[in-house]
């Protein structure tokens, strides 16, 4: 069992009672003042304030207007601080706008009505004025009015609205969403406010979600020490890696938006490798504000996250045979990395545009299939079977409902120093690695900086990734990583590649060559094939070829001629992402040495039809492939 690393004695009771007192002072603070509507206010009678009924809002109105969307739809922050968009102005409509503080309306858009009332001393009757009910057309048209001033810009709510979760301002100051208030932690102390508009963006009450642990929490008072050495006890193909990346998901699981980049993990292993247990581990650490499913679809999600910037886990996201849900899951984790908008339609022709900022966490047996633009922005961990130990019985993880309220902690006090300076150092270290991408740079790097973060560098050194050597840090990480980047091949050296393997289907003799066996046995001079029994075959799926020393470059050919259309190939391609003459674009991507545009050369004659091919050196594509 692990040693329990937690915030505990005099230091922890003491952040205990500066949350007492506080959430004490919020309750002795909180009022309700919301007098008869026949009264005056601050000496004001009612509907007899400056501006009224709709040059401009009554003083101290509880409801603010925050502005009108593109289809004239009026948008404002309830009295209880909800969004609201403004359809129709009914009854309804009015109380929950202004619910807690009715009795405002009718006091600022009264109608009268006469009342008999008797004298207490002479017993006189008399009629009076009462307010009686809202002048509704009044309060519509005031607070439209208000909605249309110049100054109130058009308002977008996939864009300026912000959810729950972690966000940054433009000054990179972290701010946290709790939904009852936003923290800073400035200086080491954290100070709330109440949610409103800070900068372009307007953050509103919500549901609320767990708030940052009171009292600073060094590495070695965190919870994550603990975490990590529990994650340690999984059988993990790369056990001085692989654990680190994870530990680092939950630290960008509280950064949200903040972060540039929000990295995705996705573990893959057979049965009895622990897969969902680790989920269970890491969704109590995040517990409350995780959303978590195990059969989901990317509707289901996005429907579900709105305008948060939350974590998701997905348990068992399995390729399924005549199934997109899996990769439209996938999908919606790569547009979430980079924080990409996305535009979905509606049953009533009114489309629904979003934006994602939620790290995403993923487990399967076997994953559904991913192109290169997903595996580049995730971590693919694979674990092995796990060998239980006679009399240890089914392993028990220590957890506490303190450990996502202290990470969290640590990651606002933490942020300064990860956002500029950890983060840049991670990223320089593997810029300098050969073959690894800015992309992958940024997924690698952002994991690795947050880990650090929670738990120092003398724990990732004891988990064996060398941290303090960086020549040798340097060789690790690209070791670890070589099999990965082995297997994201460049998008037009992937199209080549299935070029290649392609049957010749109507050869002769039951023989049925591929692309690629032509071209090498010409490639090898192999005796069987001669200049002219390749161009044979090879016309047959709408290709040719020329001879070595055609071009007169130094890689020398020989050279294969693919023209940008042609029947039979576009039938080789149908079921690819390259079909419909996307093979010719996707094929311009190549080095210059092996994809040979040479406009004078390129036009050759195929099947007696003139075409104008790129023409693929065959040596040069060999010897790059070989390097990768």
């Amino acid at each position: 069992m692990a040693k329990q690393h937690t915030k505990t004695g005099v230091a922890a009771v003491q952040d205990i009672w500066a949350a007492a007192r506080r959430s004490h002072a919020e309750i002795k603070d909180f009022g309700l003042a919301d007098p008869h509507p026949d009264l005056a206010r601050d000496g004001i009678k009612a509907g007899q304030w400056e501006g009224a009924p709709h040059d401009t809002l009554p003083p101290q109105c509880p409801v603010e207007v925050i502005g009108r969307d593109s289809a004239q739809k009026v948008w404002c922050k309830s009295a209880t601080g909800d969004l609201v968009m403004i359809e129709k102005w009914d009854m309804a409509t009015i109380s929950a706008l202004f619910s807690p503080f009715i009795n405002y309306c009718f006091w600022a858009w009264p109608a009268f009505g006469k009342e008999k009332v008797t004298d207490k001393d002479s017993g006189e009757v008399k009629e009076v004025l009462k307010v009686k009910r809202i002048e509704r057309d009044k309060l519509f048209t005031c607070l439209s009015n208000e909605a249309s001033k110049p100054g109130k810009p058009i308002f977008d709510p996939s864009k300026q609205h912000r959810g729950r979760g972690a966000w940054v301002t433009s000054n990179n100051e972290f701010i946290w969403h709790s939904g009852k208030y936003l923290w800073r932690s400035v200086n080491g102390r954290l100070q709330n406010v109440p949610p409103g508009q800070i900068e372009d963006y307007l953050y509103t009450r919500q549901a609320p979600i767990i708030e940052p642990w009171d009292g600073p929490v060094t590495p070695e008072q965190s919870p994550a020490r603990r975490i990590f050495e529990e994650l340690r006890s999984w059988n993990w193909e790369r056990p001085y890696l692989d654990p680190i990346l994870v530990l680092g998901w939950i630290a960008t699981a509280f950064m949200g938006a903040a972060n540039d980049v929000r990295p995705v993990i996705f573990t893959s292993g057979g049965f009895g490798t622990g897969k969902s247990t680790m989920q269970g581990l890491i969704r109590r650490v995040l517990k409350g504000i995780v959303f978590t499913a195990e059969n989901t679809t990317a509707a289901g999600i996005y429907q579900q996250m709105r305008h948060d910037a939350l974590p998701v886990m997905v348990d068992e996201l399995e390729s399924k045979p005549g199934s997109d849900t899996a990769t439209n899951v996938i999908e919606l984790a790569r547009i979430a990395y980079s924080g990409g908008r996305a535009a979905r339609g509606g049953s009533d022709h009114h489309g629904t545009t979003f934006t994602l900022y939620c790290p995403f966490f993923f487990s399967a047996i076997n994953p559904p299939p991913m192109g290169n633009q997903d595996k580049s922005r995730m971590a693919v961990l694979n674990l092995a079977r796990l060998t239980p130990r006679p009399g240890e019985g089914r392993p028990q993880f220590i957890s506490s409902e303190t450990d996502g309220r202290m990470i969290l902690r640590q990651v606002m006090d933490g942020w300064p120093r990860y956002s500029t300076q950890a983060r840049t150092w991670w990223w320089n270290l593997l810029a300098g690695l050969q073959g690894i991408d800015s992309r992958s740079i940024d997924t690698y790097g952002t994991l690795l900086a947050a880990a650090e973060m929670l738990v120092g560098p003398e724990a990732l050194e004891e988990c064996g990734l060398p941290v303090t050597d960086e020549a040798r840090l340097a060789e690790v990480i690209h070791e670890a990583t070589a099999a990965e980047r082995a297997e994201r091949l460049d998008n037009w050296h992937s199209c080549l590649n299935f070029l290649m393997a392609c049957t010749i289907e109507s050869w002769r003799d039951g023989k049925k060559p591929t692309i690629g066996g032509v071209m090498d046995d010409l490639y090898g001079d192999s005796l069987d094939v001669d200049l002219g029994g390749a161009q044979d075959k090879l016309e047959l799926v709408n290709l040719t070829c020329k001879r070595k020393g055609y071009v007169g470059q130094p890689s020398d050919g020989p050279f294969l001629c693919v023209p940008p259309d042609g029947p039979q190939l576009n039938k080789l391609f149908m079921t690819t992402e390259f079909r419909q003459g996307v093979w010719n674009t996707a094929l311009k991507q190549g080095p210059p040495n092996i994809v040979v545009r040479d406009r004078i050369r390129q036009v050759v004659k195929i099947n007696g039809v003139v075409k104008r091919c790129l023409l693929i050196d065959m040596k040069a594509f060999t010897e790059y492939a070989e390097k990768q």
